[in-house]
Order: C-alpha cells, then sequence, then structure tokens
C-alpha cells in the first residue's frame, strides 16, 4: 500500500466516493461488530489491523475485552484519532510486518482492509504470527458487485469468493463466513424468520451484495 493515498482528503472522502470517516458513521458499525465477536468470541487481547481512528479498538474495549490495540498504515490517521484511545494505535504497514509478538492476540480484526492489499497472503502471513494457536481472525472485504467496489482509487484487490478462499487455504487458514444476519437480535420468532431470510439474501447475493465476512483460525489439518 501507498501511505501517502491515506491522508485528510481520503478519510475526509475528498478523493472517494464514500461517507467520511467519522464517529457518527463510524463507531455505530464498529459497536455492533465488538458485540458480535465479544458474544461469540470471548477475546481477551485484540488488533485491529487498518484501524484508522480507532473506533473499533475502542467499541471493542466498551465490549469488554480487557486489552486492545490497532495498527494502521496512515500517520495522519492516528494522530487524528482520540486522545483516550491514539496511545493503542500504531502505524504500521501491515504487508511489511505488524509490530507485535507473536502469538500475541486470540481476535486479530481486519474491516474493509483486504481489498486495498495487493498482497494479501503477505498479511494473512502476518495475521497468522500474530494469533494464537486458538485465536481467530475476523475479516470484512468489499464484494466485487457491492457500489462500492470501484468507488475507492485505493480498491488494488476487489475478488470474487473463490479468490479469497484459496489465500486463506495457502495460508494455513480455515475459515467459515459470517452473515449480516448474525449480527441482527434474535429475541422472538419473526427476528429468526427475518434473519434466515436476510442470511438467504445475502448468501445467494439478490439485489446490493454485502460485503464477504470471515472468521479464519489456523487449520487443523496443517
Amino acid at each position: 500500500m501507498t501511505r501517502n493515498l491515506y491522508d485528510k482528503d481520503y478519510f475526509d472522502a475528498h478523493t472517494r466516493v464514500s461517507l467520511p470517516h467519522v464517529r457518527e458513521v463510524i463507531y455505530p458499525l464498529a459497536e455492533r461488530t465488538a458485540r458480535l465477536l465479544c458474544n461469540r468470541l470471548r477475546p481477551r487481547r485484540a488488533l485491529d489491523i487498518g484501524c484508522a481512528k480507532g473506533f473499533l479498538v475502542e467499541a471493542l474495549l466498551a465490549a469488554g475485552v480487557p486489552s486492545a490495540f490497532g495498527t494502521d498504515i496512515s500517520l495522519y490517521v492516528v494522530f487524528a484519532s482520540d486522545p483516550a484511545v491514539r496511545h493503542r494505535l500504531v502505524a504500521a504497514d501491515a504487508l511489511a510486518g505488524i509490530p507485535f509478538r507473536s502469538s500475541s492476540f486470540d481476535l486479530v480484526t481486519a474491516v474493509d482492509v483486504f481489498e486495498h492489499l495487493p498482497d494479501p497472503d503477505a498479511a494473512l502471513r502476518e495475521i497468522s504470527r500474530v494469533l494464537t494457536r486458538d485465536g481467530f481472525a475476523y475479516l470484512k472485504i468489499c464484494h466485487p458487485r457491492h457500489p462500492n467496489a470501484r468507488r475507492d482509487p485505493t480498491h488494488v484487490n476487489v475478488q470474487p469468493l473463490a479468490y479469497w478462499q484459496s489465500r486463506f487455504a495457502r495460508t494455513g487458514f480455515d475459515w467459515t463466513r459470517v452473515y449480516e444476519a448474525d449480527f441482527r437480535p434474535r429475541r422472538h420468532l419473526k427476528d429468526i424468520i427475518k434473519a434466515l431470510i436476510v442470511r438467504g439474501i445475502e448468501w445467494a447475493a439478490i439485489g446490493v451484495p454485502a460485503d464477504y465476512k470471515f472468521l479464519l483460525r489456523a487449520s487443523r489439518h496443517g
């Protein structure tokens, strides 16, 4: 990735067709993601790659994760973060190496990151290195038919499902898809029915397809 592309104009949405990266837009999504991951995985130490202003780091901490950190290639966006979370964020290029020790985290997240990476295998190997043996990675990756796929000039690697499956396998990961329905509350029977319908639509990529979401874990066959 080119560090200079991810400047103030990029995050303010002046050089891409998207919403600006501000708290009122991003934090509710980060909070929802953190809630799902904490309920499902109960992480103790988390790392968010491509953390931007650290909203997911903040949300993970608020959801009960005892320790959470973030990395982002953009020095600008790390220093534009809230001072309360800034000490947990590091400017670093995941392709060059994640600046944490091996087996440091039981959860690594990368939300809207991999479509920016020309060499996803390098990042996946680094994620594997910093994960504990029983840890999980959560990846959210742009679907090639989503409207945002071509709106961002830094989306250099927008690929179909089979491409990502092959990359996960060759870097030693088993994978499971996570669906938008998994983020919805299911308090009543009608909630369960709605969630199943949403999941079916997403699986079949009917209408505007949702982004790919994956949980990765070190392969038990390798």
